[in-house]
């Protein structure tokens, strides 16, 4: 097993990405599934992501074959029955591709047993990771990408710290960095024009639930009719904290509620029917851009510059008082580490609701 440093892998190489299971960790890394196929036409790709994720990846022509590492039932003895199967079917592995610091996908990495490696996979012998980087583009494995500093030492390599086009560049693939890709299944029923979505699996990007009533109200006034967007309201409790907001909001404005309705796909093509989608860093802001949606991201508590694509239909709206405590913590504190939200309540829903206003009824 090598460090992967752009070394032939033959005319049809057997590919494994590895990611955790959320919707933009897949999302994101969709750049680089593409530019994989565009620099071996004969490969095949194996993804292993999870449960969470599962629809997309089925449903994704980027990916000839899934498995669920998190969120199955077996633990690591499905993941090495799934691995025995596919080497049979199509070979060993030339190249595995672990875009995450988890450990469990560290091990599942080494089991594969891949000629090449990009991302953390723990030696053979399990005693530590390795193969250990060599040169300066592998180094970028070992940094902090968010901050600013990061982009200004390696600029002559990466022309943006998004993480899709940072994973491109480990990966010795060009494609379009910044374009990231959905499957998009049709959505039925009526489709109001501004979508919405609250949660998230982390508490410290949430916007203050006052908040969402005031935008959502701003909006009814205009007559912008606002769906609201998520899992099934239990599932929203048990990972997204957004169950009892959403029951607030649904109780107090005019929100259609259209959680746990769609699947991803069809979540994604609701939002290629809407105008426009307001959301928090979470999932669906990476289903909208993807699928071509003009987004309103609202980023305070998280890197934006890490994960929001630069394209023209993404908007980010940044606090005016923006705290640096999270950046300081690597974005591993759970909540807000300060007495108020400070950065999140920055973003007033006036300012959300007048920019919405000129996407709907302007068209600008």
């Amino acid at each position: 097993m090598e460090r992967f440093t752009g070394q032939d892998l033959g005319e049809a190489p057997h590919i494994a990405v590895l990611f955790y299971d959320a919707i933009g960790d897949f999302i994101a890394i969709t750049p680089l599934l593409r530019g994989l196929r565009e620099k071996y036409p004969n490969c095949c790709i194996d993804y292993f992501g999870g449960e969470q994720t599962r629809e997309i990846e089925e449903a994704s022509p980027l990916v000839d074959s899934r498995f669920s590492v998190f969120g199955g039932t077996g633990g690591l003895r499905d993941v090495i029955a799934y691995i025995v199967e596919r080497e049979r079917e199509v070979g060993p592995y030339d190249l595995a591709i672990n875009c995450d610091f988890n450990e469990v996908l560290a091990l599942s990495t080494s089991l594969l047993q891949p000629r090449f490696v990009m991302g953390n996979c723990y030696q053979p012998d399990l005693r530590g990771l390795g193969p250990a980087p060599n040169n300066r583009i592998d180094d970028i494995h070992r940094e902090v990408w968010a901050p600013d500093s990061f982009l200004e030492r390696y600029g002559d390599i990466l022309t943006s710290n998004f993480i899709g086009e940072i994973f491109c560049r480990l990966a010795r693939v060009e494609t379009a960095f910044q374009r990231t890709e959905t499957p998009v299944a049709p959505a039925a029923g009526p489709i109001p024009p501004v979508l919405i979505a609250t949660g998230t699996k982390r508490p410290a990007k949430l916007w203050p639930i006052a908040y969402w009533e005031r935008f959502v109200n701003l909006c009814a006034e205009s007559g912008i009719e606002v769906g609201l967007l998520g899992a099934k309201p239990a599932d929203q409790a048990r990972h997204y904290h957004a169950a009892d907001s959403d029951a607030y909001l649904l109780e107090r404005t005019t929100l259609v509620d259209l959680r746990g309705r769609f699947s991803l796909p069809e979540v994604a093509g609701a939002l290629q029917r809407a105008k426009a989608c307001v959301t928090i860093d979470n999932g669906i802001m990476h289903l909208a851009v993807a699928a071509g949606t003009r987004t309103l991201a609202l980023f305070g508590a998280s890197p934006w510059k890490l994960w929001a694509p630069r394209v023209a239909h993404l908007e980010a709206m940044l606090p005016t008082s923006p705290c640096s405590l999270c950046e300081e913590n690597r974005f591993r504190n759970e909540d807000c580490l300060l007495p108020q939200h400070q950065c999140m309540e920055s973003i007033l829903p006036e300012r959300v609701a007048e920019r919405l206003k000129e996407i709907v009824l302007v068209g600008g």
